[in-house]
């Protein structure tokens, strides 16, 4: 019996996946071979032949090499973890918005327990007409229509119409393009980060990034220098990684939820395919136990 074959294609020096790629590695029931997207590119007219015959690929996106391996993937119908499609709209924050109104829509069950900020999309490009579209809806959060690339990508909190011109002086490069729009909660100065891979669920919480620029005013925040701590996992949040992982087909993926200070429910403002599980232990083992699951049942 031939062993499968499986691309991963995922940023090296990630403490994480380093550690789960190593223990896949000593794996001897099937062959792995492993893509750097930041330094591996392809000759577009003849892809290497190893590629042409693997039984999965799997992406952790980092860049547009990813995402044009899991095109390369649909058309020659080589399985993947997570499709294109369903990574481009993952990608999108739009998009993804509108698929996260849906899912709510089609589950009555989410909305006793979660909601969704309002939310909108827009170009700063005429400066005045934004403004004046701005003032009624204050405050809000500007972020970057695309999230996967971490150079490119931005959360701004704009509490009056001035603020705008200072979004527009840090981010003048993204003045020509829309952003993606989403209003302010007023919360408890929390972010709780969900973590899910195949049916487990795990948690971690931290302060808000925005909550730490209210009350420290820091010239730059490295988020992944905020502590963190275990969350409890409730049923209710529990059905909702369950629920999302069927509307939006996602495996592996995470999400933040945010507790407002006025309301018992939960804001969902975020999901991202394939996360960094940081602050989750012995998450390597349990990422590689869920993957060699998924290979051996190609």
């Amino acid at each position: 019996m031939n062993k499968k074959t499986v691309v991963i294609s995922a940023r090296h020096n990630h403490d994480v996946i380093d550690a789960t790629l190593n223990i896949l590695k000593k794996s001897a029931n099937f062959k792995l071979i492993l893509h750097d997207p930041q330094n591996e590119f392809f000759n577009l007219s003849e892809m290497p032949p190893a590629f042409k015959s693997v039984d999965l690929i799997i992406v952790k996106v980092r860049n547009e090499c990813s995402l044009d391996l899991l095109h390369y993937a649909k058309i020659h119908q080589i399985p993947a973890l997570h499709d294109v499609d369903t990574v481009l709209m993952c990608k999108n924050k739009v998009a993804l918005d509108y698929a996260l109104r849906e899912a709510f829509k089609n589950n009555s069950y989410v909305n006793r327990y979660f909601s969704l900020p309002q939310s909108w999309n827009h170009n700063v490009t005429d400066l005045k007409r934004f403004k004046k579209w701005a003032a009624p809806n204050l405050p809000f959060v500007i972020k970057s229509h695309y999230q996967h690339d971490k150079f490119n990508r931005f959360t701004f909190l704009v509490k009056k119409v001035e603020d705008i011109d200072k979004f527009c002086k840090m981010y003048k490069a993204f003045t020509y393009y829309d952003v993606y729009i989403q209003e302010f909660i007023e919360c408890d100065g929390l972010e709780r980060k969900i973590y899910v891979i195949g049916d487990q669920v795990f948690g971690v919480k931290r302060d808000n990034p925005i909550y730490v620029y209210l009350r420290d005013k820091p010239d730059h925040i490295d988020v992944n220098e905020i502590e963190r701590s275990e969350l409890k996992i409730t049923a209710s949040i529990k059905k909702l990684a369950q629920i999302l992982a069927k509307e939006l087909d996602l495996k592996i993926f995470g999400f933040d939820l945010i507790k407002p200070v006025d309301s018992r429910k939960y804001y969902l403002v975020d999901v991202n395919d394939f996360p960094g599980f940081k602050g989750i232990d012995n998450i390597e083992n349990i990422l590689a136990s869920y993957l060699e699951d998924i290979i051996s049942n190609l």
